[in-house]
């Protein structure tokens, strides 16, 4: 409780009253089979919908606008953890640039009742954003490690908020989920609670439970973080494939830009989902997103500046108000499915998963 104002001060105040939440495997998973890497989007039987900047800032309350979470060049990292720490790691706890998450839960778990310096505190907050960050909501794929690349950040206390967290966050999600496609990879990386809550939020009929209130002046997330609350939830994959296959509708907002994090670039595009804002779709372009942009990693660059490597992207961010959408006329009614658009839809996208709801489809379109 002693740094919960620091935190608030740092803009993690909502996340750090974010309690213990069960993830789904099944339901993160039906939701990894629907993405689409081009356009990150979820192809859904209705149309494209996405998780946007708008719900991160209000399902978790992270700053999603501010400046941008770019890696610039070497820094000396051991150095950073003493003056930010107070302590350096052994080399025991160190691999590369990253620590043991159990190391900062030893030394910075607990904090004394008696501890009133600030200076104190400000170094327990640090490392309780830290471990937040690698834990939670950009961990690293051990689930053991953390970057210390993240204390560059941490520096000026004052001004940990004027960061676009939220962005990096989504940004992290959304390679994470591109990459996830790949059957070979075992686990999706990211935020994978925030995805979680974004279903909740927009198919409200996925739990059997009903929607717990939202506590007055708090993000929407916390809704379900109330520890009285009973969240009734289904773990099988093949409820949420079904589920998805029949759903019919649903709704989101935003910039089309990029979403910046150390060496990740991934583009949110939001234009692709305008029914989600109660506005007619248009048949869009092919997507922004370049082929080799998910290869990109700092591996091996440790005096790489991403802010110069990204430059195009961190001067598009630079004149993000400029990006916004243009708003096409509303959509009045359900979206007829032989509109031009959903003839094109259907022709690039794929709409079902499960076998049995293929064959329904084809039934039905054959009567």
């Amino acid at each position: 409780q002693q740094i919960i104002p620091l935190l608030d001060q740092a803009g993690f105040g909502w996340i750090a009253r974010l309690n213990y939440i069960k993830v789904s495997p099944g339901l993160l998973t039906a939701l990894v089979e629907r993405w689409r890497p081009e356009t990150h989007t979820f192809h859904m039987p209705f149309r494209e919908c996405t998780i946007t900047l708008q719900d991160v800032g209000m399902l978790v309350g992270l700053p999603v606008d501010g400046e941008p979470v770019l890696s610039r060049g070497s820094a000396n990292i051991l150095g950073l953890a003493e003056e930010l720490l107070g302590v350096v790691p052994p080399q025991s706890e160190i691999k590369g640039h990253r620590v043991k998450l159990s190391w900062l839960t030893a030394n910075f778990g607990d904090i004394a009742d008696d501890i009133d310096d600030v200076h104190v505190l400000v170094r327990y907050a640090r490392a309780w954003i830290l471990r937040y960050l690698g834990g939670v909501l950009v961990p690293d794929r051990s689930s053991s490690y953390m970057s210390l690349r993240w204390l560059v950040f941490l520096r000026g206390f004052g001004i940990i908020r004027t960061y676009a967290w939220g962005a990096a966050v989504l940004g992290c999600l959304y390679r994470n989920l591109c990459t996830s496609i790949d059957y070979k990879t075992p686990t999706c990386g990211g935020f994978s609670l925030l995805l979680q809550l974004w279903a909740w939020k927009r198919f409200p009929t996925i739990l059997s439970s009903p929607l717990p209130p939202i506590p007055p002046g708090s993000p929407i997330g916390l809704r379900w973080s109330n520890t009285a609350t009973k969240i009734s939830m289904n773990d099988d994959i093949k409820f949420y494939r079904k589920y998805f296959d029949r759903t019919t509708r649903k709704s989101i907002w935003g910039f089309v830009i990029p979403l910046l994090c150390l060496c990740i670039c991934e583009w949110h595009q939001p234009d692709r989902v305008m029914r989600q804002f109660g506005c007619q779709q248009p048949i869009l372009n092919p997507p922004m997103t370049p082929a080799n942009v998910h290869a990109l990693t700092l591996r091996g660059k440790v005096e790489d500046d991403w802010a110069t490597i990204l430059s195009p992207a961190l001067e598009h961010w630079g004149h993000r108000y400029a990006y916004h959408f243009t708003p096409t006329p509303p959509q009045v009614g359900l979206l007829d499915p032989n509109s031009e658009y959903m003839r094109w839809y259907r022709r690039k996208g794929k709409q079902h998963i499960d076998p049995d709801e293929v064959k329904e489809s084809i039934l039905v379109c054959a009567l």
